[in-house]
């Protein structure tokens, strides 16, 4: 998250993003002093027009920075609590399918020659965020043992020593 003045930048959502997302666009939105209008605690208005701008402000920050090719998961939402929701819903399904999907994925993803450690750890450490969104997060001790798994072969030296 960049942000210069007023003007605070973060990645659009995408397929592959929503734990990073949800995180830079929570702490964007209670920058701009409007998260009570996403998460359904705002109180009821003392001045309705301040009221509508915080929600039309809400709105559009959470529009700006979903993907143009996911814009179609949120086009019937009215409100800024109605487009967290729908996010939410569709990127968080929490099933044990997706559970088990997700730490298949986790427990036999392999650093491919030439890939650098810190991609490789990137990628494990986003599919470690989206199950621990699910409630279900990948304990230290398991995560040190899938990154020595996933190691290649030129790295045997380490995994030994270790």
């Amino acid at each position: 998250m960049a942000g210069i003045g007023d003007k605070w930048e973060i990645d659009k959502l995408t397929e592959s993003n929503w734990p990073t997302w949800k995180f830079q666009m929570k702490h964007l939105l209670i920058a701009k002093e409007v998260w009570e209008h996403v998460d359904g605690s705002v109180q009821p208005p003392g001045a309705r027009a301040r009221h509508v701008k915080a929600q039309q402000k809400a709105m559009a920050t959470l529009v700006m920075g979903i993907s143009p090719n996911l814009i179609y998961l949120v086009t019937s939402c009215t409100t800024p609590k109605d487009v967290w929701d729908i996010l939410k819903a569709q990127f968080e399904r929490n099933t044990l399918a997706n559970k088990l999907f997700l730490k298949r994925q986790y427990f036999t993803t392999k650093m491919q020659e030439g890939q650098s450690v810190q991609d490789h750890l990137r990628c494990m450490k986003e599919i470690s965020d989206k199950l621990a969104a699910l409630g279900s997060p990948v304990a230290e001790e398991e995560q040190v043992v899938a990154l020595l798994i996933s190691l290649p072969s030129s790295y045997a030296t380490l995994v030994t020593a270790m």
